[in-house]
């Protein structure tokens, strides 16, 4: 049986680390010739739009269309595939696509949600979230067809909101230059693959166009009177791809530039020595370049497993890219430990990284970079590439390091909220004046001092010996403390679950009211513009409490008269609060003007001030 050619590597080896850095380089510079030539055609594409779209899918493709329209795809035509698919293979699309759409609504829950708070001062800050309004997906065509690929790039968009998802799938005529004929065979349809069709049409495309390489970047990049223009392209593709989006990146966003496919896996020999040659093999039949490691700490085993390279590889149909792949960039790495088998995967940085071990979790630890890891002897690394569910767009060459799966997150991006209330204009003012000062950015300092001691503060004064602030950390204790008239306790909540409550909302604003310095009560305060349920143009009173002990010295009043004038100062055409009947506080309330809807919620009867007379 002939050997099959891979390197063996030790680290104990004096010359380890640098066999190690020469196996590991890969240089992305692609050919001048080929940098050159998409420079041409993005120009081209630039200047004639669909004229030069048809001549280049002509010449490259082999198709005659006489209009780009000629080349769309519809909805109607991804459907019919769907429908024309053999059930087996219906079947397996449809759960691949549901479990890939079902990570990615877990992982838009876990952190693709806008948010937003108030600190201490009542200033809002957060982060708005919102999808792009259209993304391209670039996907393989001619000898290469794969709807996975599709599934993947199409679903997190989806499911992040995108509102319209353009495909650019390339249908080359068999003997175009795409299919690596001569060029002379000219069609008026190339050959459409019905999988990736029936991906689009579960994956929820939009549009579909039968146009590839550079040109089809270019057309979605920059729009044509037929192709729109959108706001990210993604997707994998030849050299002529990879450089036209690198171009292009910019003018649109881009997911990554992607290089030869890599896994890299950490065994402990618990695993039968065959599935580990198979999981080698399932990168290096991607191309001559792709890249497969093992790293373990017993010798023994990788003799085992290079006799079932040996013995499994004239099985394999592309056994001749296999070969070749792991003859100029594979390694079977004999290290001291598992241990030292972790350290050396943090500095590969690989795209697919398989931790083979009885007990996989003992070493996830230990391991920092990497695009996507898998557990166990049973998790292929196949079944991450169609079926698991997290995304197969990953990191390469490294990038790991710094790089992430392509993500619900690529397909949406992130605005901060700011809304400074007139007390947080005081406080951040001045600092902002001092180091804008600093930087000699005068304006800047004069714009923010501008607000100092204007109406934010004065539209809502208090006395000089009654205070309302923002409750901070240290005052939680003396507030909490405060005491509930017995009369009183039987309609409220403690003192700690109301502070609580309050602290916990968005639209919440706990309050704390003195005199002379000394807590005597608090106000909690609902800012209903803010309410994610139910959003109202309404200052709403919470609770007004005053301690036992300070009650009638006039403190309720003067709590009052502040909420009307932060009331008016915000904007709000209403404040509003409402009371169980037993609780006989209206005439307290009346003497401000509050008056009953009618409305009773809860057991609550409603009463508003009205501030506009639209309100």
């Amino acid at each position: 049986m002939m050997r099959t050619p891979i390197r063996r590597l030790d680290t104990r080896a004096a010359g380890f680390d640098a066999e190690l850095a020469r196996l590991q380089h890969w240089s992305a510079q692609t050919d001048a010739a080929i940098e050159e030539r998409v420079a041409e055609i993005i120009a081209d594409v630039r200047a004639r739009g669909d004229a030069a779209l048809l001549d280049f899918t002509r010449r490259f493709d082999g198709l005659a269309a006489a209009s780009v329209a000629d080349l769309e795809l519809s909805r109607a035509d991804f459907a019919a595939a769907h429908a024309s698919l053999a059930p087996a293979q219906r079947a397996a699309l449809q759960a691949a696509a549901d479990r890939i759409r079902d990570y990615h609504q877990r992982q838009l829950d876990a952190c693709g949600r806008s948010w937003r708070y108030r600190d201490a001062d009542g200033t809002l800050l957060g982060q708005k979230v919102t999808p792009l309004d259209r993304v391209g997906i670039y996907v393989p065509g001619g000898k290469a067809a794969y709807p996975s690929s599709l599934l993947m790039n199409a679903i997190p968009a989806k499911v992040a909101g995108v509102g319209e998802i353009v495909m650019a799938v390339p249908t080359p005529a068999q003997g175009s230059v795409a299919t690596g004929g001569s060029g002379s065979a000219v069609a008026a349809s190339g050959e459409r693959n019905l999988l990736v069709l029936a991906a689009a049409h579960l994956a929820g495309v939009t549009r579909g166009f039968t146009i590839g390489g550079a040109q089809a970047v270019a057309a979605l990049a920059y729009g044509t009177a037929s192709v729109p223009r959108v706001d990210k392209i993604t997707g994998p593709g030849n050299a002529y791809v990879a450089s036209a989006k690198k171009r292009v990146f910019g003018q649109v966003g881009i997911d990554m530039i992607a290089g030869p496919s890599e896994i890299l896996v950490l065994a402990d020999a618990s695993t039968p020595a065959d599935w580990v040659a198979m999981d080698l093999f399932s990168q290096a039949e991607h191309d001559e370049l792709a890249q497969s490691i093992l790293l373990c700490p017993d010798a023994g085993y990788l003799d085992a497993v290079h006799a079932a390279i040996d013995r499994l590889l004239p099985e394999m149909p592309r056994q001749e890219v296999i070969r070749a792949s792991l003859a100029g960039r594979g390694a079977l790495v004999l290290t001291r430990s598992m241990q030292e088998a972790c350290e050396i995967a943090n500095r590969i940085a690989p795209e697919h990284l398989e931790i083979s071990s009885r007990d996989p979790w003992r070493w996830e630890p230990l391991l920092r970079h990497a695009g996507a890891i898998f557990l166990g002897a049973y998790t292929s690394e196949s079944l991450g590439d169609y079926c698991a569910g997290p995304n197969h767009v990953l990191p390469t060459s490294g990038t790991a390091r710094f790089s992430s799966p392509l993500a619900v997150t690529d397909f949406q991006k992130r605005s901060s909220l700011i809304e400074v209330s007139a007390s947080g204009a005081q406080a951040l003012g001045l600092i902002a004046a001092e180091l804008a000062d600093g930087e000699g950015l005068h304006a800047h300092a004069r714009a923010a001092r501008m607000r100092l001691g204007a109406a934010g503060e004065a539209a809502a004064p208090p006395s000089k010996t009654f205070e309302v602030r923002p409750v901070r950390e240290p005052d939680v204790l003396p507030l909490v403390k405060l005491e509930t008239t017995p009369e009183q306790s039987k309609f409220v909540a403690p003192n700690a679950v109301s502070l609580a409550q309050a602290a916990y909302k968005v639209a919440g604003r706990p309050l704390g009211l003195y005199a002379e310095g000394e807590p005597v009560g608090f106000l909690l305060l609902f800012d209903a513009r803010y309410d994610d349920e139910e959003p109202a143009d309404e200052l709403y009173v919470w609770r007004l409490m005053i301690d036992a002990k300070h009650q009638g010295r006039g403190h309720g009043g003067e709590a009052m008269r502040w909420v009307i004038a932060e009331a008016r100062r915000i904007g709000v055409a209403q404040v509003g609060l409402s009371h169980v009947a037993e609780n006989t506080v209206d005439a307290f309330y009346e003497r401000f003007g509050f008056r009953h809807t009618g409305k009773i919620d809860d057991g609550e009867r409603e009463m508003v001030l009205r501030l506009k007379d639209d309100a």
